[in-house]
């Protein structure tokens, strides 16, 4: 994916990141306003060899690794604690402690935090002194036996001092609850930006023409901007709106011409089958019924059929009232030309849907052979047939037709159409040999 299309994940949900981060930053900033503050000491102590000696400060420097382990050690501590007449316990002196060294210095820091400022004062300096006189007589005791690569002894001593006396601080370092804050913002931002790409992963819809190409392995023939009427009727609703007749000058209507200009009469695509996918097929009627005006606009004998028996709403367009539908012809004993309707756009017929035969499945009709013959037929009364069925999966005489038609268009709704219905649909279509020739994505 490019990352323009990772940035129009993020945007498609940016609520999700926009909650996540003002969440995160609430928690962060209610848990740092109920913490108590804290407050920070820190002893310096060095370790001086007199008199001045390289081998001696060198032994001075790897002294102070081990002085660490001493200090941190509990027996230390609740010696030192004992020392100086403190109760405290040396189990929270020991979480309260932290210790650090430059690597190239003789200077080791005890840094004590805790909630009360005269106690972390008091265990600092408890533990600065203990540390003090102990090492005192450890370091007289080992130089005695110290010495240098030539075998040489070494006259003098290491010294620890103690460079600070601390008192309690007044001001508190902690909670830090801007820089908190801050922080739970970012983690919060960066969770919300984690879980759009989670729901965009498991969420089974296509929205974009590249995602679309993706999951059918076919191109987006056309992307048209197609926004659905709020009608009072329910007929109004669903009868599709020639936009090329009513707005030929809008983007929608290009588009429509550019679908056109897909299929040529020289490659012989003159039998069409536009079929929906999911259970709404007011969709995929648009498409077929401007389809079909776009060809007949272009000059040409366009044909519309109506194969959709569940739910039909192209016989809207009819001009007058239709003396002859599909079915009928499709069941009729002689194989005469159907009658079709006039429409408002000039060169275009109409084949109204009919009404099924009781207890007769769409799908079983248009499967039988002397209804297929006649199917085929259509090809011959126009110079171009645009078939609108009934959506797939769901239904299944898309595919009772899908074979006789020259190429198959999909469409798909943005936003709408359920990836997995659409990957179904695809390989059913393939299945029964069909010539899927791509989707028209329709967008808001």
């Amino acid at each position: 994916m490019r990352p323009e299309e990772y940035l129009a994940i993020v945007l498609r949900r940016w609520w999700i990141v926009l909650l996540a981060a003002v969440v995160a930053a609430g928690a962060a900033f209610v848990y740092s306003r109920t913490q108590p503050p804290t407050y920070q000491v820190s002893v310096r102590l060095m370790a001086v060899a007199q008199p001045p000696d390289y081998w001696l400060d060198l032994y001075a420097k790897n002294r102070l690794a081990s002085y660490q382990d001493l200090i941190r050690n509990a027996d230390f501590v609740a010696s030192a604690l004992r020392q100086a007449g403190l109760a405290d316990d040396p189990g929270h002196v020991l979480g309260t402690l932290q210790i650090g060294r430059n690597q190239d210095s003789n200077v080791v820091q005890l840094v004590v935090t805790d909630t009360d400022p005269e106690r972390a004062a008091r265990v600092a300096n408890a533990l600065a002194d203990a540390f003090v006189a102990r090492s005192l007589a450890e370091n007289q005791r080992i130089l005695e036996r110290f010495r240098d690569p030539f075998g040489q002894r070494i006259q003098g001593t290491v010294t620890i001092l103690k460079l600070d006396a601390p008192t309690p601080p007044s001001v508190p370092v902690g909670p830090r609850t801007k820089l908190n804050t801050a922080a739970g913002a970012v983690l919060g931002f960066a969770f919300g930006v984690l879980v759009t790409f989670a729901v965009e992963y498991f969420e089974d819809v296509l929205r974009s023409a590249r995602d679309t190409a993706r999951a059918l392995d076919r191109p987006v023939i056309a992307e048209i901007a197609s926004n659905r009427r709020r009608k009072n009727s329910r007929t109004e609703e669903r009868m599709p709106r020639l936009v090329v007749v009513e707005e030929p000058l809008s983007p929608a209507a290009e588009a429509y011409r550019a679908l056109r200009a897909q299929f040529s009469r020289e490659r012989g695509d003159r039998l069409l089958l536009v079929c929906g996918i999911g259970r709404e097929a007011s969709d995929s009627a648009g498409v077929a019924a401007n389809l079909a005006a776009a060809f007949a606009l272009a000059g040409e004998r366009a044909l519309l059929v109506e194969a959709d028996l569940r739910h039909p709403c192209l016989h809207e367009l009819a001009a007058a009232a239709p003396t002859g539908t599909l079915v009928d012809w499709l069941t009729a004993s002689d194989a005469s030309v159907p009658r079709l309707a006039p429409t408002p756009v000039e060169g275009l017929s109409l084949l109204p849907p009919g009404q099924a035969p009781d207890r007769t499945n769409p799908a079983d009709l248009f499967g039988r052979p002397t209804a297929r013959d006649r199917l085929v037929a259509l090809a011959e009364l126009a110079d171009r047939v645009v078939i609108h069925t009934a959506p797939l999966p769901a239904y299944g005489e898309g595919l009772a037709l899908a074979p006789l038609a020259h190429s198959v268009v999909l469409v798909v709704r943005s936003g709408r159409t359920p990836r997995s219905a659409a990957q179904e649909a695809k390989a059913s279509l393939e299945r029964v040999g069909a010539r899927v020739a791509g989707a028209v994505l329709l967008t808001t």
